[in-house]
């Protein structure tokens, strides 16, 4: 509960009360226990300013526009590099050029979309990526040997 926004926080203290006043009388006083407040680890402590940090409101419009700028251009800039470091001399179906040249076709019609695609093959990529560090084996191990078995 305490980890909770402070709204949650309210509803569930609320309901936690209406539920002791409701419970039957079992004959021995029990006082309703006072909300200790626990001392917060260093973790604990930026968890629970950053739930309060977000709850501040919606995003500024003009912090908005800039994040889209900023990865409009940052789009832009990946796809001209790739361009001018494509293979030279590469035949009309090479798959690499056929990819630049996509990109590049895309980056002059439609930048959001170049932009949205762009955020999508980097967190395939990142994927792939944590993918690959999960199969890697703990230690060397030996390939396994296959041969012809012996009659």
């Amino acid at each position: 509960m305490q980890a909770a926004p402070a709204a949650v926080q309210r509803v569930l203290q609320d309901r936690v009360q209406r539920a002791m006043a409701d419970a039957p009388e079992t004959g021995e006083a029990q006082p309703p226990r006072a909300r200790q407040k626990k001392t917060l680890t260093p973790l604990g402590q930026l968890n629970q300013y950053m739930a309060t940090a977000t709850q501040a409101g919606p995003e500024l419009k003009s912090a908005q526009r800039f994040r889209e700028t900023w990865s409009r251009i940052c789009a832009e800039e990946d796809v001209t590099q790739a361009v001018e470091r494509g293979p030279e001399n590469a035949g009309p179906l090479n798959s690499h050029m056929l990819v630049l040249r996509t990109l590049g076709l895309m980056r002059d019609l439609s930048p959001d979309y170049l932009r949205r695609f762009m955020s999508h093959a980097d967190t395939l990529l990142w994927l792939e990526q944590a993918h690959g560090r999960l199969k890697e084996p703990a230690g060397k191990t030996k390939p396994v040997k296959t041969g012809r078995v012996k009659r």
